[in-house]
């Protein structure tokens, strides 16, 4: 369990929080480039800017390869739960803030008395939600009891496996998820089931990292070494059925499910420093952070399992993964989606979602900057 007080954050500067209306039009519409630093340098100097008891074996972690894993339901989640995990999760949590200026959702939330966050993680959500809605009481579920203990009187942690049919949570008014990408075999499944959680009326809102990755400019060779990892990363989650690209097909999936006004952002997160935008250098360099910390944690169980390598073999794949994942020549980048929808109310007909206008293809034309405990313990502090 983490000892890090919950007020503790990295200091990546946030842009002034935007309050205008979202809109997927506006979003989608090619009115921004990311372009290209001519300095093959990283241009660091331009960036300068209880109350009840928890059965003590769910903190028995699971120990492989020297880093460890959730006890609960042990196996489901493919991806550990150590220190070094948590504080990369801490920084993603912090890009992703940085690249929704500020935003920790975009549904309409007006006064929001239940919120549900499905993989709180690390709970840093959970908690800035509770300090922006101090009469909402916010719940967040993990497989893994990794939160701070001290958190806002109306957050609380509960040891949940989403996966299970009944999640007995009393009709929530928001349900968000964020990053769970390999951790469902069927991702429809925990729509729908938000769907059946929400009051009518209320909004459901996935925040997700699609993990192929792409280029506009034509710097990205069919060679290049981080594409074929994110190629064979997709093989072995395929194989183990936890499927990892399913943020471009979100929107479907929520309009499906029954949701109405159903919106769709998209953004682009460089994975180095390779921009000329000072912004996005600073979202790129502390993103190529993220991943080259994160490659160890996201490889070992998916290719032991799924494809039958030894520690050793990943571990010497990785090494040229890292390289080109650094290499700044190539302009790569990962693209986030958000989308949100509503739960009708009872006895109205259906709103049609607004159209998503499609996106060019052309270079010049560029998304905007956006770039068993069954007894479900709390954990409550």
């Amino acid at each position: 369990m983490s000892n890090l007080p919950s007020s503790m954050s990295l200091t990546i500067p946030v842009p002034p929080r935007d309050t205008s209306p979202a809109s997927s039009v506006e979003a989608l519409s090619p009115r921004s480039i990311i372009e290209a630093d001519s300095d093959p340098s990283d241009g660091l100097d331009s960036c300068g800017t209880s109350t009840k008891s928890v059965n003590q074996s769910i903190f028995d972690f699971v120990r492989e390869n020297g880093r460890t894993y959730h006890r609960y339901n042990a196996g489901s989640y493919m991806f550990p739960n150590d220190q070094y995990e948590n504080e990369r999760l801490d920084l993603q949590y912090e890009i992703l803030k940085v690249l929704f200026k500020g935003r920790n959702h975009f549904a309409p939330l007006k006064d929001p008395k239940r919120i549900l966050d499905v993989g709180t993680g690390t709970g840093k959500w959970a908690i800035e939600m509770g300090n922006e809605f101090p009469n909402s009481e916010v719940i967040g579920t993990d497989l893994s009891p990794i939160q701070p203990e001290w958190v806002p009187n109306n957050v609380k942690f509960v040891i949940d496996d989403a996966n299970e049919d009944d999640w007995m949570m009393l009709p929530q008014d928001y349900i968000h998820t964020r990053i769970l990408l390999g951790c469902f075999e069927d991702f429809r499944e925990i729509i729908s089931r938000s769907f059946r959680n929400l009051k009518p009326g209320g909004w459901m809102e996935s925040q997700e990292w699609m993990p192929t990755v792409y280029c506009d400019d034509g710097t990205m060779g069919p060679d290049y070494g981080f594409a074929e990892w994110t190629q064979t990363q997709d093989k072995a989650a395929m194989t183990l059925g936890k499927p990892l690209r399913i943020a471009n097909k979100l929107k479907r999936w929520y309009e499906q499910a029954g949701f109405v006004d159903v919106h769709e952002e998209m953004f682009k997160l460089p994975i180095n420093s390779w921009p000329r935008d000072p912004q996005f250098k600073m979202l790129g360099r502390f993103n190529e952070t993220n991943l080259l910390d994160g490659l160890q944690a996201f490889s070992l169980q998916l290719f032991q399992k799924g494809l039958g390598w030894t520690k050793d073999e990943i571990e010497v794949y990785l090494v040229s993964v890292r390289k080109a994942l650094s290499d700044r020549n190539v302009h790569a980048y990962h693209k986030i989606y958000v989308v949100w929808g509503r739960k009708p109310e009872d006895g109205e007909l259906g709103v049609p979602s607004p159209p998503t206008q499609p996106v060019s293809h052309s270079h010049r034309e560029k998304v905007p900057n956006r770039l068993s405990m069954h007894s479900r313990s709390s954990m409550q502090r």
